[in-house]
């Protein structure tokens, strides 16, 4: 590990991960979100809404710094499919949306590919 300057943190090589999982947490939050405004009506559709954007709000924020990270094509794969799996396995969780076999083999490719990405970073 190399010196620290005054007032920095030390790297541990957790920054980009953590903005990834953060960003994944944003995004399958606005979206859960977004669901449960769907099935309301008036004054509580426009709460849920804004409780949804409010949610998001960390995904372009998160992006942004995970863009100072990594390279583009790195860093849409990871957020981008990250967020997608826990957005479905979120939305199975608390909506016990029906998932078919053949779903969650995708899913689970996907996940895999992402792991492929990771391995594969120079």
């Amino acid at each position: 590990m190399g010196v620290v300057a005054e007032g920095q943190w030390p790297d541990f090589g957790l920054k980009f991960p953590l903005l990834v999982l953060g960003y994944a947490i944003s995004m399958a939050g606005s979206n859960l979100l977004f669901k449960l405004a769907s099935e309301k009506e008036g004054t509580a559709w426009w709460i849920w809404f804004l409780a949804g954007n409010a949610a998001g709000f960390g995904c372009p924020v998160l992006i942004t710094y995970a863009l100072r990270e990594q390279s583009p094509h790195l860093v849409y794969a990871f957020t981008l499919g990250a967020g997608f799996v826990l957005v479905q396995l979120a939305g199975w969780w608390f909506f016990r949306a029906p998932v078919t076999g053949l779903q969650l083999g995708g899913l689970v490719l996907t996940a895999l590919g992402l792991m492929m990405l990771q391995l594969g970073r120079v």
